[in-house]
This record gives structure tokens, sequence and C-alpha cells, in this order.
């Protein structure tokens, strides 16, 4: 099981505030910022963390990316529509993606420096009961 997740950033104050607003609607808030790191989580648990990199230094490598998981549909839906007005570049709007999974619905996007983004979930459509 993964516990927390860092990633670089040539856009250090800018990365904060997008991924401030990105996070929000999972419950996920900025538990620490000393300037040189960042930490994103809820009650005390850290999980998601920023650092700044020289401009000269890469922050991403391809086939990488990092998927949050989502408890809704709609949750996959606002994120994916907070992280576009947040300067966030569509890769894929959220939709089913059978080829995954009979009950994957996600989004994916990329953050300031290119990070490749995901939200994701396994959750019947609103108003649908789960097939448990």
């Amino acid at each position: 099981m993964i516990d927390h997740v860092s990633i670089g950033t040539h856009h250090y104050d800018d990365a904060v505030v997008f991924f401030s607003r990105v996070l929000a609607p999972m419950g996920l808030t900025l538990q620490r910022d000393t300037g040189q790191e960042a930490a994103f989580g809820k009650g005390g648990q850290w999980m998601f963390f920023l650092y700044p990199v020289p401009p000269d230094e890469p922050v991403t490598a391809k086939g990488t990316h990092v998927a949050f998981g989502a408890t809704s549909r709609r949750m996959v839906a606002d994120i994916h529509a907070t992280a576009l007005a947040a300067s966030a570049n569509d890769i894929f709007t959220p939709r089913t993606r059978p080829d995954i999974s009979p009950t994957y619905f996600g989004a994916m996007f990329n953050d300031l420096d290119g990070h490749r983004l995901q939200v994701k979930t396994d959750a019947p459509p609103e108003g649908e009961a789960s097939a448990s």
C-alpha cells in the first residue's frame, strides 16, 4: 500500500495554489507549507507533497502519473472541471473506460508542470445502486 506521493515542480507557489483547489473536493487540504515543501492531506495524515525543483532539472518522466481515488462520479467531474479552470490541460474528460474495468469512471489532465494526474472511481452512476 502506498502511504504518500511526492512530486517536484518548477512552479512551486502556483502549484500549491493549483493543488489546493484541485484536491479540495476530496477533502485534502494544505497541511503545511514551508516554501520548500507543501504537504496535503486530511486529519493530520499527510499524503501528497510538492517540492521545488531547479529549472534545469526535470520533474516529469514518460509513463509516470498519479491517480487519485474519488468517492463518486460527480466528484470526478468536479475535480476535472476545477483542474481545467486552474489551467490544467485535458488528457481525457470524465468517462467510463470498459477497457480498464466495467466499473471505471475517470478523467486525466496535466498540471502546470506536465505531470499526468488522474482521478477515478468505481462508484456507480448517482442514483444507481451498486451491483454488489
